[in-house]
């Protein structure tokens, strides 16, 4: 799967549309404009009968965190400037920081769904449509959080190769 923030759309918008989505052979995405030649992507996943889950990859970047030696101590030195990253480690946000089995990392969002509608009407949603897009805008703002904020160069440069 490809990490939330793209160069590249890896889809076609129709009609000025700022959303696409590409279903691909075991998840499908969705493929949001975020300006200035850069896309937002969240993965959309059946994760039960009546679940989905929405998924922003990161690729390798938040293993920095949960490889730390003393993770206590890390919160603490970011508590202050990037509150949020503070928020999703301690699950005080609406989403999830996951490892999927692919040892893929990123943050999720799971939506409770009916199972006897297709694939198409459940990721035509407007509920499931408007998660996936404050998905991409959650990511986007953790993302210019820890480029602005952080005092570690190595997490701002991490954003430049993991992502």
């Amino acid at each position: 799967m490809r990490t939330f923030l793209q160069t590249t759309a890896g889809g076609t918008f129709i009609a000025g549309e700022a959303m696409t989505f590409v279903v691909r052979k075991d998840y499908a995405e969705y493929i949001f404009k975020a300006g200035k030649g850069f896309y937002g992507i969240v993965n959309f996943l059946f994760k039960g009968k009546n679940e989905v889950m929405l998924f922003a990859g990161w690729g390798t970047f938040f293993k920095r965190i949960t490889n730390h030696a003393d993770v206590n101590k890390l919160l603490q030195m970011l508590e202050k400037p990037c509150p949020q990253v503070i928020d999703l480690m301690t699950c005080k946000s609406d989403y999830s920081l996951v490892t999927l089995s692919n040892n893929e990392m990123g943050i999720r969002k799971t939506i409770n769904t009916s199972t006897s509608r297709s694939l198409i009407e459940i990721m035509g949603d407007p509920i499931v449509v408007e998660e996936a897009r404050n998905l991409v805008n959650y990511c986007l703002k953790l993302f210019r959080e820890i480029h602005d904020h952080c005092p570690f160069p190595g997490w701002k440069q991490g954003l430049k190769e993991d992502l």
